[in-house]
């Protein structure tokens, strides 16, 4: 069994030895004008698998003060919080607007976030990284921002030697051309054709026909679905999208259904039960359907493809606002109006009923040509 980078290891001594398994770990030299790191055994066994238990306790414990524990060493999240308070302490911090777009691409790393960095390997970041190659340019270049900052700043506390993120390849979409493709209309009707046949295409059709953002489906609570009056409540990013009305098209609601039986806290989950994040669910869920179904598509074409749909079959713009998250509710809760300024007499007096999005939902057609 390959031991995690600076936990120490096991080495078999020569010679006639009572007790040949020594115990090796690393330690930072100060004694000399330049720090160097050296190691050196701290206990003897007779016995290889006493000679591990005891490097197992001894990490969960130190006993020699100048040796870096393994607990010591940061997983990726408390890295990144350290290196961002170490960021903001510096004159040249960046601006809110930038920290925001790194908190966001802090979230892309998900997969890796509760992993010790020295045990993280360079694929597992290219992985990260490789999900997010249809985004823009300025998406993956923040992505890099942080990870290369974090490296560095992990090599200058000595929690690590080497800076792995010098060998990462950071690819995106050019600005100016388009990183969303609406699934086509075959492709849609491939989606309804394998229900019950490939695993979780339940989920990506739940996703066309109701429009909401990839990260607002899996934060949906099974106790915020109301299947009897066909609406969920949800949604997120912007003050006019969040805890929105979602109407329900009634051809999804059998998956819907099917997802309430299994009694789980929220709509969406794993196949332990637990919930998703959007990095897991995309890497280990939407990925996998898509290649079962022989498809190049990211989370957010789902999305596109509402837009799109609605479109096609010319769906009231202010019930498509209103669906899609660009809207707000009124103080009554009883009907909804579209937000914004851009035309008061739209935005202000023009409000629409659960009932008039449910027609307007429904009409998303369910069978192609």
């Amino acid at each position: 069994m390959r031991l995690p980078n600076g936990y120490g290891g096991i080495v078999k001594l020569s010679g006639n030895r009572r007790r040949p398994y020594a115990v090796r770990v690393s330690y930072i030299d100060t004694s000399g004008e330049i720090p160097e790191r050296k190691q050196k055994c701290i206990a003897y066994f007779a016995d290889k698998r006493h000679a591990l238990e005891f490097l197992a306790e001894y990490n969960n414990g130190a006993v020699v003060p100048e040796h870096q524990k393994y607990t010591d060493i940061p997983t990726f999240a408390e890295l990144f919080y350290k290196w961002e308070r170490y960021r903001k302490s510096l004159k040249n911090n960046p601006t809110k607007s930038t920290w925001k777009n790194y908190y966001i691409a802090f979230d892309k790393y998900a997969p890796i976030h509760d992993k010790k960095i020295i045990s993280i390997r360079m694929q597992e970041l290219q992985d990260c990284i490789n999900m997010q190659s249809h985004k823009s340019e300025t998406t993956v270049g923040n992505m890099r921002a942080i990870v290369r900052g974090m490296w560095q700043y992990a090599i200058m506390n000595e929690y690590l030697e080497k800076d792995i993120t010098q060998h990462l390849v950071f690819e995106g979409q050019k600005n100016g051309t388009p990183i969303h493709t609406r699934f086509t209309d075959n492709e849609v009707k491939a989606l309804w054709d394998a229900l019950g046949v490939v695993n979780n295409v339940d989920i990506v059709l739940i996703y066309i026909y109701t429009g909401v953002r990839p990260s607002e489906l899996l934060e949906i609570k099974t106790e915020n679905v109301h299947l009897e009056d066909r609406y969920m409540i949800g949604g997120m990013k912007t003050e006019a999208g969040k805890n929105r009305i979602i109407p329900i098209h009634e051809a999804i609601v059998p998956l819907i259904e099917r997802r309430l039986a299994e009694n789980r806290e929220y709509l969406v989950v794993n196949k332990y039960g637990k919930h998703y994040t959007l990095a897991v669910y995309h890497n280990s869920n939407f990925n996998t359907c898509m290649q079962r179904m022989r498809m190049s598509h990211a989370p957010h074409d789902t999305r596109y493809t509402f837009a799109s749909l609605a479109d096609q079959v010319s769906m009231n713009e202010i019930c498509r606002k209103i669906i899609m998250g660009h809207s707000i509710a009124n103080a009554a809760g009883t009907a909804f109006k579209i937000g914004g300024n851009s035309d008061v007499t739209r935005d202000v007096y023009t409000e629409k009923t659960l009932e008039q999005l449910l027609a307007e939902i429904n009409k998303l057609p369910t069978v192609f040509e």
